[in-house]
């Protein structure tokens, strides 16, 4: 994975909860259609990371997927609002 991501993926994965692919790319200044290489190898702690349209990360099987994946309804869309959401958390 990407170094400047694994902030991102780490709140993500400590909160349970899941951002779409462009949210995450506005948050670290990515283009968003680079966000899914940059997150490597499909394992779960990368599985939060979800298609806008799906909920659900993009090409994963479920053994690729967290398990707790779906047991929250939100998704954070937009990058500003992850980024608040961090600061919030500290």
């Amino acid at each position: 994975m990407d170094p400047g991501l694994d902030k991102f993926i780490a709140f993500l994965d400590r909160n349970k909860i899941r951002a779409t692919y462009g949210g995450v790319a506005d948050a670290a200044g990515l283009p968003h259609r680079s966000v899914g290489g940059l997150l490597g190898e499909r394992c779960p702690r990368a599985s939060w990371v979800v298609n806008a349209a799906t909920g659900e990360p993009t090409g994963y099987s479920q053994i690729e997927k967290h398990p707790d994946l779906n047991t929250g309804a939100e998704i954070i869309t937009t990058g500003d609002d992850l980024i608040c959401r961090m600061k919030r958390e500290k």
